[in-house]
């Protein structure tokens, strides 16, 4: 692989690799040393620009968090200008929002490093909860569409909708070649209505 040259892009190389070894072994066994080696420069260059693997580890995560707002701009967008937004048009954009991401190699990158460090115990704790910039873009959707909702009950609806949309990404990407495929559109559309119903259905069970 040829690198471009310069100070940014020797970074900018570094990030890269980092948020590659992250995703692929998590953050306690990732080591600069490895990190280093896949990015093709020598350890004191990555120990100049990090210091620290919490600190590279930081920046990966700044990074992610910088792209994802700006993906998600257009979602805020649309959220803001539905008056009212019922929860079955909010959810099929966000489905719609996860599915094109998962589209693009950067997205698969991001979803595989943000289970990863979700799940992740030798993560600080204040990075695995802010890991998934989505999180606010979705409550304020869910929100708009049950205002009657409280905040807490909404946060669970962040959890339960986001572990269940996510699995079906991952099932997605894990497609059995034996079983019957379906077609993009109706894995959408059998995501959006996985997630509404099971929505309802925990909204309902809460306490009032």
């Amino acid at each position: 692989m040829t690198y471009p040259t310069g100070i940014e892009s020797r970074r900018d190389r570094i990030l890269e690799s980092a948020a590659r070894t992250f995703a692929a072994q998590g953050y306690q066994a990732a080591s600069l040393r490895e990190i280093a080696r896949d990015a093709g420069c020598a350890l004191t260059l990555v120990d100049h620009h990090f210091g620290t693997k919490a600190r590279l580890l930081h920046a990966v995560v700044e990074g992610h968090h910088e792209n994802c707002r700006r993906r998600m701009a257009p979602l805020r967008a649309a959220n803001e200008a539905a008056v009212p937004l019922t929860l079955p048009h909010f959810v099929a954009r966000w489905v719609d929002y996860e599915f094109d991401l998962q589209d693009t190699p950067e997205g698969r990158q991001y979803l595989r490093l943000m289970l990863r460090l979700t799940a992740d115990n030798a993560v600080d704790p204040d990075v695995r909860r802010g890991v998934n910039c989505a999180q606010s873009v979705v409550t304020d959707g869910l929100r708009r569409a049950r205002p009657e909702l409280p905040a807490s009950v909404l946060r669970l609806g962040w959890q339960l909708a986001s572990a269940a949309l996510y699995s079906v990404l991952i099932a997605a990407t894990e497609h059995d070649p034996a079983a019957p495929a379906l077609s993009d559109a109706a894995l959408r559309a059998q995501a959006a209505a996985f997630v509404v119903g099971g929505l309802e259905a925990a909204w309902s069970a809460a306490p009032a």
